[in-house]
C-alpha cells in the first residue's frame, strides 16, 4: 500500500512538472521533480525529466549529471541513445568534447545509422582536431542521406581546412545552403571556400549574408578580416 502511494505522489509531481514545463516554467518544473526525486532517487522518468528541464534552464553542467546517472541504471524505460546524445549535446556546451565523443561513440553501437548522433560526432571530432576522422564520419552520413544539409556543410568546411578539392567543397556547400538558404554557418563556409577560390565579390556576398544574420560570430568575422586583408591587398 505503502509504495502504490509513493508511485501516486510521484505521479502527480510528475503532472504538475508536465504543466509547468508546457507554460515554460521549467525552474517550478524542477521544483516537482526534485520532490519526487526524493521519494524514488532511481526513477528513470524523473531523472529524464529532471535532465530536460536543467537543458532547457541552460544548466548542462547539472543536466549532464542526470542523464549520467540515466545510463548508469542497470535498467531503464528510457531509450538510452537518446540519453546519450543529450549527454553529448551537454558536454558540447561546456566544451568536454572528448567526453562527448565517448557518449557517441558508445551509443552509436547501438544504431550506427543515426545520422544525429554521427553529425555531433563529427562536430567533435572536428573540434578535437581528428579532422581525418571527421571527414570520414561526415562521408558515412552521406552514404545515408547524400543531402544532409548538416554534414554536407561540414564537410565542405573540413575539406576546404585541409587543403583539399575546392570543386568538391562547393558543390558540397552549395547543397547545404540551397536546402537551408538562410542559415549563418552554411553561407559562411560557402563565402568561405569562394574567398578561396579566388572569387572574392562572390565571398563578399556570401560572407556578408553570414555575418547579417549571425553578428555575434567570430569564425564569420575572422573570414570577413581575411577578404577585407585581401581585398586591401589587391588595390
Amino acid at each position: 500500500m505503502e509504495e502504490v502511494n509513493i508511485n501516486e505522489k510521484i505521479g502527480a509531481f510528475l503532472k504538475s512538472a508536465t504543466a509547468r514545463c508546457t507554460v515554460k516554467d521549467f525552474s517550478a518544473a524542477i521544483e516537482d521533480l526534485k520532490a519526487a526525486e526524493v521519494l524514488d532517487r532511481e526513477n528513470p522518468v524523473v531523472l529524464y525529466n529532471l535532465g530536460i528541464c536543467y537543458t532547457r534552464t541552460g544548466l548542462h553542467r547539472t543536466a549532464f549529471e542526470y542523464f549520467e546517472k540515466l545510463v548508469k541504471l542497470p535498467a531503464s524505460f528510457v531509450d538510452i541513445l537518446t540519453v546519450r546524445k543529450l549527454a553529448a549535446y551537454c558536454l558540447i556546451q561546456i566544451n568536454e568534447f572528448r567526453g562527448a565523443l565517448f557518449h557517441l561513440e558508445t551509443g552509436l553501437k547501438l544504431n550506427p545509422h543515426d545520422v544525429i548522433a554521427l553529425n555531433m560526432k563529427g562536430y567533435c571530432q572536428e573540434k578535437l582536431g581528428l579532422l581525418p576522422d571527421a571527414k570520414q564520419t561526415y562521408g558515412v552520413i552521406l552514404s545515408i542521406e547524400p543531402s544532409n544539409p548538416t554534414a554536407c556543410n561540414s564537410l565542405a568546411y573540413v575539406i576546404a581546412k585541409t587543403g583539399g578539392d575546392l570543386n568538391q567543397a562547393l558543390l558540397l556547400s552549395k547543397r547545404a545552403v540551397e536546402a537551408r538558404r538562410e542559415n549563418p554557418a552554411y553561407l559562411d563556409t560557402l563565402g568561405y571556400i569562394q574567398l578561396l577560390k579566388g572569387n572574392r565579390e562572390s565571398a563578399k556576398n556570401f560572407l556578408k549574408k553570414a555575418y547579417t544574420r549571425f553578428p555575434d560570430s567570430e569564425e564569420i568575422k575572422a573570414h570577413l578580416r581575411e577578404l577585407l586583408h585581401l581585398d586591401h591587398e589587391n588595390k
